[in-house]
């Protein structure tokens, strides 16, 4: 048997990633973490009416923790915190603070000063999704715009490859990050920081050779001077070198955050990991040092097998990243539920987030939150899982992505499934259905933790026989802190025939089993 991995908190109780074994596991508050969380949206907040809109969203928060999740994702957009030039304003920043601590949650807040999910990178509309500043958005010849082969320039799109939009930039998220530090060092309610949005040149046209890269002449020369390949090699050290480095490495020097970014599914060419022009988490790693780990953006249509969307996690599996789902389904369909359990037991993922709380995507129509607040649609699927990993949030943390933690669901959502695994030198048996799912940890020695619901999980066991069954436990409860809360001792079987431990989990709960 293994020997049983220490749980202990850590002196540093900063959000950090802590090397264990290798692997690079989020610790927050001491203790390891995984951020359940789901993206609130940014586009009712109007350009010019900060104050006056920005509590559009405060409906969401009180929502979000009935829904089991323990982080909200809420983008911040650089326009809203440098309403004038070299003025900052960081009401909007507070605020989301607040209500966090009100409802008990952590925060990721994302730095929007480019949102490439759409036409263009620095504004999409001069209302409600204006990015960089007006300052920059008015001003193309103090900061030039990027321009395609075609020799179009892109009002919307910022050249990265031109000093002054970076230095800007630079200082306000500066300003931004020492304010975090200010009013949350030691309460610790912001936990991580997404830097910019699904970076790319020019937008959402990916397919467009002709936008594959930065035609403007201050590209252009730095072009010639390297000995890249092609436009995309270019482009993506372009932007992680000429614009994210210098951000980044500022931002962390002032509050050491962790700092991921987040890249569009999908793949460009073969050697690329990130769908748009701009990305690649290779070029990432290699020359951003202050960004932790690069993101994966993964919309699915219903019906996908759970090997789909973990060959897409395994493209992540680059050098030092740690795979992770920053974006993903939010509708009636069972994917994020089995999405979160996949990515977060088999890669052990810091972050799972579907995208959003009151918009359904990819399916439209089917919100988690209605307007009223009432949780609907896939959202009492997604509290169910969300609850189910809270109550084993330290051990879930610290193992996953280990041969100590095994996953168990259907291939395909819907089935019927049986599926037999040998996990700390025992077979383990999960049967389930109607989107059934299961986690079971090997804690060390004889002890087992199962967390799942929908199913039913048999442990094999020399000690099913009479007089040494007496020494078998099952308790239900929760992982709390460092220690297992039991609550009551678990209806189970055991069946003296076949030397097994048999115990159905049909609604969430967690077992705590000692063979």
């Amino acid at each position: 048997m293994q020997a049983k991995m220490s749980l202990e908190p850590v002196a540093n109780k900063m959000p950090h990633f802590e090397s264990i074994e290798g692997r690079q596991v989020l610790h927050v508050d001491g203790l390891p973490y995984t951020s359940l969380t789901v993206e609130i949206p940014w586009w009712d907040i109007v350009w010019g009416k900060h104050k006056e809109t920005m509590q559009v969203y405060d409906y969401l928060y009180p929502a979000a923790a009935k829904m089991g999740l323990n982080t909200i994702k809420v983008p911040v957009k650089w326009s809203m915190v440098e309403p004038e030039k070299g003025v900052y304003d960081f009401t909007y920043v507070d605020h989301v603070i607040d209500l966090a601590r009100k409802n008990n949650l952590k925060v990721i807040l994302g730095w929007f000063g480019h949102y490439a999910s759409g036409d263009g990178s620095i504004y999409r509309n001069l209302t409600n999704e204006v990015f960089a500043p007006m300052y920059v958005v008015e001003d193309e010849t103090t900061y030039p715009r990027a321009i395609d082969a075609d020799g179009v320039s892109h009002h919307n799109s910022a050249s990265y490859d031109d000093p002054s939009i970076v230095d800007v930039e630079t200082k306000a998220f500066c300003a931004f990050m020492k304010h975090i530090r200010q009013i949350d060092e030691h309460a610790y309610t912001v936990i991580m920081i997404q830097v910019e949005n699904e970076i790319a040149v020019f937008g959402y046209d990916r397919q467009n050779r002709s936008m594959w890269r930065n035609h403007s002449p201050a590209s252009n020369a730095s072009f010639a001077a390297g000995s890249f390949r092609d436009d995309l090699h270019y482009s993506a050290w372009s932007l992680a070198a000429k614009w994210l480095r210098p951000l980044t490495n500022a931002g962390k020097a002032l509050y050491p955050l962790p700092f991921f970014v987040n890249f569009v599914g999908g793949q460009l060419t073969d050697w690329m990991v990130g769908g748009s022009p701009g990305e690649d988490v290779a070029t990432y790693l290699e020359n951003c040092p202050a960004i932790d780990f690069c993101g994966l953006n993964l919309y699915v249509q219903p019906g996908r097998s759970i090997n789909d969307l973990r060959g897409a996690l395994l493209q992540y599996r680059v050098g030092r990243n740690q795979p992770a789902i920053t974006e993903a389904n939010s509708d009636l369909s069972q994917m994020a539920p089995r999405m979160a359990f996949m990515s977060i037991g088999e890669f052990g993922s810091p972050v799972f987030a579907p995208w959003a709380l009151n918009i359904s995507y990819p399916t439209p129509f089917q919100p988690y939150v209605k307007p009223d607040g009432a949780i609907a649609n896939g959202g009492p699927d997604l509290r169910d899982c969300y609850q189910t990993l809270q109550n084993i949030m330290v051990p879930v943390s610290h193992y996953g992505g280990t041969s100590q933690l095994k996953v168990f669901m259907a291939v395909q959502p819907g089935q019927k499934f049986s599926d037999t695994r040998d996990l700390g030198g025992r077979k383990i048996t999960v049967q389930g259905q109607d989107n059934g799912q299961a986690i079971v940890i090997h804690m060390g020695d004889n002890e087992y933790l199962a967390a799942g619901y929908r199913c039913s999980i048999s442990i094999e066991t020399e000690k099913a026989v009479w007089p040494d069954l007496k020494q078998i436990s099952v308790e239900t409860g929760r992982w709390q802190g460092t220690q297992w809360t039991a609550e009551e001792a678990s209806h189970h079987t055991i069946n003296q025939s076949t030397g097994q431990v048999g115990l159905s989990l049909a609604a969430p709960a967690v077992v705590n089993i000692r063979v």
